[in-house]
Order: C-alpha cells, then sequence, then structure tokens
C-alpha cells in the first residue's frame, strides 16, 4: 500500500510504533554491552590484628542463663553448668531476689505485713528470712528488723562460725562487699532471729550479759598478766646492764668483791634480792 493512500492517523500510528522499537533496540544493544564487560571483583579489607579473634553471634538464638551466661542452644549446656559451679566454689555467688512482690486482685492473696497489716511487704525479708514486714515497720521497730553482720553476731551473741553456717537454721542474705569486691562477700543477718537463737544457746539475753562479761573479765586478766610480764622483763634487763656496768667499773678499780644477796623484803617482787656489800638489787629465782 502507497503511503499517499494512508490517513493521517495511521502515518502516526506507525511512527510511534518505529520509535518504541528503536528505543527498544537501543535499551537491548546497551543492556548487551554491560554484560560484556567483566565483573566487579570487590577487594576484602585487610583484617588487623584486633580484629582475627572476632567471632559473630546470632543473638537471637541465644537466651539469658541468668547467671552472668549467654548460652546458645546448640552449646553444651553441661559445660556452662560447670562454669558456674566453678564460680559458686570460688564465693562468686548472686541471689537473685526480686524487689517487689506481685499484687493479686483478692486482698487474702497478698502477704501482709506483720505488724501494720500492709500488703506493701519487703520482698527480700519475706524471701530470705521468712518474714512478712513492710519497709515502714523494718525502720520502726529496729530492735527486730536490722540487720547484723557476722563479725557483729559473732562478738555481740557469742556465736561460732559453725553456727553461722547453718543457714537453715539462721537465714542470711548474702551481699557483694561494699569495701572492696576482691572480698569475701558480706553475710546479713536479722537480728531477730540472732537473738531468739542465742536465746535458745546461752538460756537467756541475761546469761548472755553473763557470758560476754565473764570473758571480758578473763581477757582483761590476760591482758594485764601480758603488761606485767614485759614490765618485770625490762626491769630485769635494766638491772641486769647496771650490774654489768658497776662489775665491770669495780674490777678496773680493783675493788671488786662477791656479792652476797640476801632477801630485800619487797612486797612488789617477792624474787628480789639485794647484796650486803654494794646494795645492787636484782631477781634470782630459785629452780
Amino acid at each position: 500500500m502507497d503511503e499517499s493512500e494512508l490517513t493521517p492517523a495511521q502515518l502516526r500510528r506507525i511512527e510511534e510504533n518505529r520509535q518504541r522499537a528503536l528505543a527498544r533496540r537501543k535499551r537491548q544493544e546497551s543492556e548487551g554491552t554491560n554484560s560484556v564487560q567483566a565483573p566487579i571483583v570487590e577487594k576484602k579489607a585487610k583484617r588487623s590484628r584486633l580484629s582475627s579473634g572476632y567471632y559473630e553471634y546470632n543473638l537471637t538464638t541465644m537466651k539469658d542463663s541468668k547467671g552472668g551466661f549467654m548460652v546458645n542452644e546448640s552449646s553444651d549446656i553441661a559445660a556452662v553448668a560447670a562454669a558456674a559451679s566453678m564460680l559458686s566454689a570460688r564465693g562468686i555467688k548472686q541471689q537473685e531476689i526480686p524487689e517487689n512482690l506481685p499484687h493479686y486482685i483478692n486482698p487474702d492473696d497478698n502477704p501482709k505485713c506483720r505488724e501494720c497489716k500492709s500488703i506493701d511487704v519487703d520482698a527480700r525479708y519475706l524471701n530470705i528470712y521468712g518474714i512478712s514486714v513492710c519497709s515502714k515497720c523494718k525502720e520502726e521497730y529496729p530492735e527486730k528488723y536490722s540487720l547484723l553482720t557476722k563479725t557483729e553476731v559473732k562478738e555481740d551473741y557469742l556465736l561460732t562460725d559453725s553456727e553461722l553456717m547453718d543457714h537453715k537454721v539462721l537465714p542470711c542474705w548474702e551481699k557483694p562487699n561494699p569495701h572492696k569486691t576482691t572480698w569475701n562477700n558480706m553475710l546479713l543477718f536479722l537480728r531477730e532471729q540472732v537473738e531468739a537463737f542465742a536465746i535458745n544457746k546461752w538460756g537467756s539475753l541475761e546469761a548472755l550479759d553473763n557470758e560476754f562479761e565473764r570473758r571480758e573479765a578473763e581477757k582483761k586478766i590476760r591482758k594485764e598478766k601480758r603488761f606485767k610480764k614485759s614490765l618485770l622483763e625490762l626491769r630485769r634487763r635494766t638491772r641486769l646492764e647496771e650490774l654489768e656496768k658497776k662489775s665491770a667499773l669495780k674490777k678496773a678499780n680493783g675493788t671488786i668483791h662477791e656479792h652476797d644477796f640476801v632477801d630485800a623484803n619487797s612486797s612488789i617482787e617477792p624474787d628480789l634480792k639485794k647484796c650486803r656489800t654494794c646494795g645492787i638489787e636484782t631477781i634470782i629465782e630459785e629452780l
């Protein structure tokens, strides 16, 4: 068909199809050229010594063991348990105690303070010591609910280490030492429970006071004996030095003599002797 026989609309459509075909051809040629080009090789960054020991972990497959470990589901659980027991043997323990107790809709289901019947019970006192008391009553009744360290319990209530190790009888709150992290954990005991144990051991608080006074008296006597012994030893050394000086002086002057010691009749030191000739005093112990 001759172009003169085509309508203007047909000519316009033919031109649009031709232009689309040319554009498609150019696009195919450009894509073919890019596919022939050599692939670009990405250079990997050189790993430094600091990153040589780096490992990537998928944290979504891990769970917190609550003991300082992130446990992988495919890891050896027994190895983690052995590591935790090793830390426990070294004294590195953590008591996971909730700070707050859940409150229930039914009031009868909530533990109540033994003093004021409040439901704001201290979770630590309830879980560790089995005592239901609120924070307000703890401060109001320190003679019952104050906490004592292990040293205070031993000195004030005369309890031994073996007695304090039985935590079923005397529960304790084990906390990291606030003075130094490398020291042993601090053990806190409830005063009410310690006093009850001491009364069961000594019979009464009065008997405990008498035992404390007896031990303090014995300690004072031992201290006085050590002081007197050291004082006598000092006096003996001083007299011996004086005796040696006088003997050396008399020997140099030719007036040396044989000492004739008799009792000095001293009420302070019964063993004190005195020379009749020169009057020198010394202590002579008879075996």
